[in-house]
């Protein structure tokens, strides 16, 4: 039988392994090591049969506790549904107009109705309402359907060129592509409608293009250009443009015509949250009712 080497400080003798120079002493797994092992195992047992663990071929073991984090998860956002109605309980009124009449709202709602907005609205209007190209400003005193509060909750909630059956329908044809109109016509037009708003402009092509206008375009613009409520056709006057003011600009527009979708946020947010952001456009508007 072969003497096993041992190791010359201890006197403990070595299994054979070696790794770099360093060879293994062979000597039992203390107790303390051993007993840290059966009891984890004992407690990983216990928890097996505590709590939801194996699957199963229809589902899985639930535990004898019956715990579901799934159940505590969904109490708790309950929990949190219920607080947030509790806290936003005057906007449960369906009467905006009444709602709009109450001053104490916008101090105390504001602020956290601004999250709202910036959650779902901000990505095209901005954070500061103030629109970008293709996207209408929403702090100016300038609305294509009026600023009452039962109008603007209806284009929030039901949008316009939407996919909702209420929606609400704007579109500017495309005179020059689809042929209503010949190409020097669409430049008189332009000439016009740049006259509106007092920016530079080709006097004799503007007195050319009056009559373009009026002949195409007062239906929904009104013969003075000042647009209507009724069609959300916009003021071409005021000094406001969602697609630019430019020369090319407004020729594109009359050119190609144009088609803005909102969407219908009505399935998307709550009558409640409908209103919140109602009333929120109403305290940033100019022309905010005081």
């Amino acid at each position: 039988m072969a003497v096993r080497e041992k190791d010359p400080v201890s006197g403990t003798e070595l299994t054979g392994h070696e790794w770099d120079g360093i060879k293994e002493m062979d000597t039992p797994v203390p107790w303390a090591s051993r007993w840290a092992l059966w009891i984890s195992i004992a407690v990983s047992v216990l928890f097996w049969l505590l709590y939801p663990s194996f699957p199963a071929v229809t589902g899985y073991a639930k535990g004898l506790l019956g715990y579901s984090s799934r159940a505590e998860v969904t109490a708790a956002v309950a929990q949190a549904e219920a607080r947030r109605e509790q806290a936003f309980a005057p906007f449960a009124s369906e009467d905006i107009e009444a709602l709009a009449a109450d001053p104490s709202l916008e101090a105390r709602y504001s602020s956290a109705i601004s999250k709202l907005y910036a959650d779902n609205c901000a990505a095209c209007h901005t954070e500061d309402l103030q629109g970008q190209t293709g996207f209408p400003n929403l702090a100016d005193a300038h609305w294509l359907w009026s600023s009452t509060p039962e109008e603007i909750e209806y284009t929030i909630r039901y949008g316009i060129n939407a996919l909702h059956d209420d929606t609400r329908i704007a579109q500017m044809l495309a005179f020059g592509g689809d042929g209503m109109i010949e190409k020097p016509q669409v430049g008189q037009v332009t000439e016009f409608v740049l006259s509106l708003s007092g920016l530079d402009h080709n006097a004799e092509a503007a007195e050319a293009g009056s009559v373009v206008f009026e002949e195409n375009c007062a239906a929904c613009h009104g013969d003075d250009g000042r647009g209507g409520y009724e069609n959300g056709a916009p003021d071409l006057g005021d000094g406001q443009w969602i697609y630019g003011s430019s020369r090319e600009d407004i020729r594109r527009s009359v050119y190609y015509g144009r088609q803005g979708v909102m969407p219908a946020w009505e399935g998307r947010l709550s009558d409640a949250q409908i209103r919140m952001l109602t009333l929120y456009l109403l305290w940033n508007a100019e022309d905010a009712p005081s």
